[in-house]
């Protein structure tokens, strides 16, 4: 089972309905860190079980060469919190429902856009050490960094949910998911090509 060894403890992304704003984040990450060693999932709070991904995301992540194959929405379990190293959220309040779910998972569980904060300010934590799981040690670097780094407003961090709304608000929600992964994937890559050496 995933969890039970800490070399694959995954990543995962978290949203309502799990069909717009994890699945993108899930998918991109797939494609942007590919040795990452890590699975990258996602699932919902509120989810829309069996479903694919919504048609616009869909989309995009096509003409971003993205795989979208294979794809079925699901609801956020407690065992999925304790298969994960990392848990992505989508807005500060996901955070805060993925944590009473796992209260003990806490430190472990982010909003996407303070943990691409943190990791702006990677070059402040501690080296990564090749001989043990990368994503724990950098879990652990980034919860000690929360004190350190002044959060934004929620309406800097936050990913506002396209689901039904404008081609606009769809277009600002992934551009802004973009932006953060941009920034945790910079910090990480060199991260994972060291452990791997």
């Amino acid at each position: 089972m995933l969890g039970d060894n800490p070399q694959t403890r995954g990543i995962l992304f978290i949203c309502t309905g799990n069909i717009c704003r994890s699945p993108y984040a899930e998918r991109r990450l797939r494609q942007l860190l590919p040795n990452a060693g890590a699975l990258i999932q996602s699932a919902g709070t509120g989810a829309v079980v069996g479903s694919g991904i919504e048609d616009a995301t869909r989309e995009q992540l096509r003409r971003l060469g993205a795989d979208v194959t294979d794809f079925r929405a699901r609801q956020v379990s407690p065992e999925m919190v304790d298969a994960a190293g990392l848990v992505l959220t989508m807005t500060r309040a996901h955070r805060g429902q993925v944590a009473r779910l796992r209260p003990a998972a806490m430190r472990r569980i982010f909003a996407l856009g303070d943990f691409a904060d943190l990791c702006a300010e990677s070059r402040t934590w501690r080296s990564i050490l090749p001989t043990q799981p990368w994503l724990d040690q950098v879990v652990t670097e980034a919860a000690a960094a929360r004190g350190t780094v002044v959060p934004r407003d929620a309406d800097e961090i936050d990913v506002v949910d396209p689901f039904r709304q404008s081609a606009r608000v769809h277009e600002d929600a992934l551009s802004r998911i973009e932006d953060q992964l941009d920034v945790v994937v910079t910090a990480l890559a060199s991260v994972v090509g060291s452990a791997r050496v």
